[in-house]
């Protein structure tokens, strides 16, 4: 059983479930904190969700400079995974990096989202998959793994899901002044100081972070002829390349195209903005002319 090492403050404490002792966090949104868990499971489980396939799953722009926060709910996307179906998130890398360390948290309270994560190359191909998910200091599930070369410069798409073996699971927060009693051998009863625990949910709140970004650069040795070696370049903060990638460029117009036609009008302009901050000078004609077609 996972173990999760908080600190519990008296008013959390005061709106534990008096029956199962499942901690509410008043700080989280009420879906899901009032969400029935074991429906949500069940109905992934069943024939009534309808899975996406890659092709037709909205990704994320996956921001390097600021943090991802990400609410996965019941009006998520639903893959199917070789582990069952699951609500997923779905993020876009949109620059060529040469090194990162990806950093996600899951937050705990009354229920907690076990994130496992797979990284995918531009074929959809799997490149890397984290299923390891520790509780950390801070109270979340926690993931963290540094990026080098080769497999930095592979990762397009990263998927997180979490496991139908472990939707029925639940784990337990330690309370550090139970923990406090019970080095000193002191006898404690379940009334003064109950164990609390957490459901996991296949919904829940993700924060994701991009650290210690680095991106290729072309290296000029001192005759001043180009070499194509690489150097590593850091951005603090980060700087976006001039030009922007064919194939990033071919994912924005593809992404535009669709919000426009599921008449989303606001993620749309949002993407010309996003393309033309990376460089693209065909987002905004792009846009126009998808609204010519809907005319």
């Amino acid at each position: 059983m996972k173990k999760l090492c908080v600190v519990l403050l008296t008013s959390l404490l005061a709106a534990c479930s008096s029956s199962d002792n499942i901690v509410t966090n008043a700080f989280r949104t009420l879906d899901t904190q009032f969400s029935d868990v074991a429906h949500l499971s069940a109905q992934l489980r069943s024939d009534q969700v309808k899975p996406v396939s890659l092709n037709n799953l909205s990704f994320q722009i996956a921001s390097l400079d600021s943090n991802n926060k990400i609410d996965i709910t019941a009006s998520s996307p639903v893959i199917n995974f070789p582990e069952g179906n699951s609500f997923v998130a779905a993020l876009f890398l949109p620059e060529s990096i040469n090194r990162f360390t990806f950093v996600l948290e899951s937050k705990a309270g009354r229920t907690v989202f076990v994130p496992s994560v797979v990284f995918l190359n531009e074929n959809n191909q799997q490149i890397a998959r984290i299923d390891n998910a520790q509780f950390n200091a801070k109270g979340f599930f926690s993931i963290e793994r540094t990026f080098t070369a080769e497999s930095a410069q592979a990762i397009r798409y990263i998927l997180v899901y979490s496991k139908n073996s472990d939707l029925d699971g639940r784990s337990e927060l330690v309370d550090p002044a139970r923990e406090y009693e019970l080095s000193k051998g002191r006898e404690l009863s379940e009334q003064s100081f109950p164990k609390l625990y957490t459901k996991h949910s296949p919904i829940g709140h993700l924060n994701i972070q991009f650290k210690d970004v680095f991106f290729s650069a072309q290296a000029i040795n001192n005759q001043g002829t180009k070499q194509n070696k690489v150097t590593m370049v850091k951005s603090a903060p980060l700087v976006k390349p001039p030009t922007i990638l064919s194939d990033t460029e071919v994912f924005y117009l593809q992404q535009i195209s669709k919000a426009i036609k599921e008449g989303n009008g606001l993620r749309a302009k949002s993407l010309v903005e996003e393309a033309e901050r990376a460089g693209s000078t065909k987002a905004k004609s792009h846009y126009i002319q998808e609204l010519d077609k809907q005319l």
